[in-house]
């Protein structure tokens, strides 16, 4: 009986010990989880355009004053291509007339990748004492073949898996 106690005691202290350590340990190693970013795509971003500040000076020589007001009222397009990548172009279209920026556009030009999931292939596999020809169905990162083996005369089943891509 005394034994018992004494053993179940011994148990006790031993359980209360690690699970004493173990939290001492666990609460070094926490770590924050982050969240990944959320993306929003746009296709026109139209901002409000401020007023300029104008600062009228006098011009000290003689100017072609027509030259001046028909720069003045022409109206510019200026077209900037800011990124220019495979699957993103992102282009700037910017009027300008009168010395003021009368309109802004931005276009966004997202094209996604198309990732092909499914594949049929066809093989030859030539050896000393073998020539197979196979034909396969590939599934994600999966093949799954069937072929002949014209020098030995049997048939041959064969399945793969991509350990990695690069």
């Amino acid at each position: 009986m005394k034994r018992n106690v004494s053993c179940m005691l011994l148990c006790a202290f031993i359980a209360l010990l690690s699970g004493w350590a173990g939290y001492l340990l666990g609460a070094r190693h926490r770590s924050i989880v982050c969240t990944p970013e959320t993306v929003v795509r746009h296709d026109t971003i139209r901002p409000d355009i401020p007023e300029p500040e104008v600062i009228v000076r006098e011009v000290p020589t003689e100017v072609d004053t027509a030259a001046i007001l028909a720069d003045y009222f022409s109206e510019k397009h200026y077209l900037d291509t800011i990124i220019e990548r495979p699957y993103l172009r992102v282009e700037m279209t910017d009027i300008i007339s009168r010395n003021a920026l009368l309109d802004r556009t931005v276009v966004v030009d997202y094209r996604q990748p198309v990732i092909y999931n499914n594949a049929l292939a066809l093989g030859l596999d030539a050896g000393r004492y073998s020539c197979v020809l196979s034909a396969g169905y590939r599934r994600k990162s999966w093949e799954f073949r069937a072929g002949y083996d014209l020098y030995n005369r049997s048939v041959v089943l064969g399945i793969s898996k991509d350990l990695w891509r690069w």
